[in-house]
């Protein structure tokens, strides 16, 4: 079968849709994770590993696993090298390396694209897919504008909560300023991904990754917040969190 990235016939690896470290704080002491969903209608289970599908060969694998553990020290702090500065809207990290963080965040959204297990929304980027996986194939992040995604951090009620689930990127409601996104919980915060032909409008809005290695992480708005308090208060009356939000 043909490698999704590639596009070579090769044996298929099992790739993890999502990197299993974004899993390790989700696992009960049974080593068992709950899968969420907001579709009231999709199967909500419990699974003892992270998801994964045959994709990629052997070779592309260890291409995404190695932007994979960059983006792990980045977030578990394992790169002394990265600075954290607060500005009170926001918290900025310096000192990142662009081209394997910026490649990190275009994969989670192509493979969210590409992947057919049922525990992930199905989401169609179009003519974007194509996109994204030339820029992966060729190791090309492109502008900080293209493909970018927006990281947004919570209140501390709901920090320890989001840990306890991923919820894949699925569509948002309505476009951000005409541009298509979607949304995410990933590693305990909440993402937007942009998905447009037409991104350079946001360039000079200081919303994205820079190439000179500056990530702000943005404290999310009342909108994102209401949707977490109403997620979280859902999944817990089905039993799939450790606390109460």
């Amino acid at each position: 079968m043909a490698c999704r990235l590639c596009k070579r016939n090769k044996p298929l690896m099992k790739s993890h849709i999502f990197p299993e470290w974004l899993y390790t704080p989700l696992y009960d002491k049974n080593h068992r994770f709950s899968v969420p969903s907001t579709n009231e209608n999709k199967r909500r289970g419990t699974r003892p590993k992270g998801i994964y599908e045959r994709l990629l060969c052997q070779e592309c694998e260890v291409q995404l696993s190695e932007w994979e553990g960059y983006a792990r020290g980045v977030f578990y702090g394992d790169d002394h090298g990265i600075k954290i500065e607060d500005n009170g809207g926001r918290v900025v990290l310096s000192g990142l390396r662009y081209t394997p963080f910026k490649l990190f965040q275009m994969s989670l959204i192509w493979r969210a694209s590409i992947t057919n297990r049922q525990e992930v929304h199905k989401i169609n980027l179009g003519p974007h897919a194509e996109s994204l996986r030339k820029m992966l194939f060729e190791e090309c992040p492109g502008e900080s504008h293209q493909y970018p995604a927006i990281l947004m951090s919570l209140p501390r009620s709901l920090v320890q909560i989001l840990r306890e689930f991923i919820l894949p990127p699925e569509p948002l409601p309505k476009k951000i300023d005409g541009h298509t996104g979607y949304r995410a919980v990933l590693g305990g915060l909440f993402w937007l991904f942009v998905v447009s032909s037409h991104s350079a409008d946001l360039h000079d809005m200081d919303l994205f990754l820079t190439k000179d290695g500056r990530l702000p992480v943005y404290k999310a708005g009342e909108p994102a917040v209401e949707f977490m308090r109403k997620l979280a208060l859902d999944f817990s009356k089905a039993g799939m969190l450790n606390q109460p939000p």
